[in-house]
């Protein structure tokens, strides 16, 4: 019995072999519950092929390429400052003494962004923007920032630039200024610009309000207009005596050279005129003449009479010896 049950189950004829068997039977579980189609087909492809790097027996080599422009991941700044403080100086409360040098590389894209930038906002506009200008401590002439139309206005240009200041004020600042680029740095400069031509008209108006006022009837308390505290006697408040800017400076890397050949131009202007002059001598042959003349002489008894001449002159000043001491005493 056992024996022929077990001929039953594993038959084809037996309802688990025609299961198996059949192609509905890939769709079903153990259970007879029908499965959709595709978790058969992950269940057929569960294994996956190795990849060509795992079966490569050498080292692989892989490229990547950085993205280029304003997402490019290259340094376009390095600064290095150091501050020193003194003992005396803390206890006075001074300002410490601080050295700061920054290197600014101003890549193409940040130039081409700000002319492309002006292009856009002034099509109209006769004068072309030649994009952001360099901060007051790049400019030959602070003043000349006052007028957009000034020939003396430096610009920001693609390559290198040299940041030094002697300053900490202007140090803070310039670390805050790495994180924005041209566009928000000359915002900012704009900003303060406007912020100090506020400033300057308000001390003008206070100067002159507390002039005419002490010059006219004195008062012991004087609220001027616009102040946020009273003034007494002469207490005013005071205007910094030098801006931070005023103690940086930014050059373009190579400096122009023609500062530093003008003095070596004048000093040697003198021998480029006697090279010039000697120049035209040989040009014209009046060199070539005096050779030719020189030699001429030189073949005639002249010259040898003259050496023999000097020759005897000269035996008979030593045969004759020194000069007496009461001649020399007479002259």
């Amino acid at each position: 019995m056992q024996c022929k049950a077990l001929v039953n189950r594993l038959s084809p004829c037996s309802p688990m072999s025609s299961q198996m068997d059949s192609p509905d039977a890939e769709n079903k579980d153990s259970t007879g519950k029908e499965l959709p189609h595709n978790t058969s087909t992950q269940s057929t492809t569960r294994k996956e092929p190795q990849s060509r790097s795992s079966m490569w027996p050498l080292p692989s080599i892989s490229v990547t390429r950085h993205p280029s422009g304003k997402f490019s991941p290259q340094t376009d700044e390095r600064c290095f400052s150091y501050c020193s403080q003194t003992t005396r100086g803390r206890t006075e409360g001074r300002e410490p003494t601080c050295r700061s040098v920054c290197f600014r590389r101003v890549f193409a894209h940040e130039v081409r962004t700000a002319i492309a930038h002006d292009d856009a906002l002034k099509e109209k506009a006769a004068q072309k923007d030649y994009g952001f200008p360099l901060p007051p401590e790049g400019q030959p002439n602070v003043d000349s920032l006052s007028s957009s139309k000034s020939d003396d206005i430096r610009y920001w240009e693609e390559g290198w630039y040299l940041w030094t200041s002697r300053s900490r004020w202007a140090t803070q600042e310039r670390l805050d200024l790495m994180m924005w680029d041209l566009d928000h740095q000359d915002h900012w400069q704009r900003h303060k610009d406007e912020v100090q031509k506020q400033w300057d008209d308000y001390w003008a108006e206070h100067q002159r309000q507390s002039g005419e006022q002490f010059h006219g009837t004195p008062t012991d308390n004087i609220q001027l207009e616009g102040t946020p505290y009273p003034v007494d006697g002469q207490v005013f408040p005071k205007q910094e005596a030098r801006h931070p800017w005023q103690e940086s400076n930014l050059v373009k890397l190579p400096p122009p050279l023609t500062p530093l050949l003008e003095p070596i131009h004048d000093l040697l202007s003198p021998s480029f005129k006697v090279l010039t002059t000697l120049q035209r001598s040989l040009e014209s042959g009046a060199h070539a003449e005096l050779a030719v003349r020189m030699w001429e002489k030189a073949r005639t008894p002249d010259p040898f009479v003259l050496a023999s001449t000097v020759c005897r002159k000269m035996w008979e000043k030593w045969k004759e010896g020194p000069p007496d001491s009461d001649t020399t005493s007479d002259l």
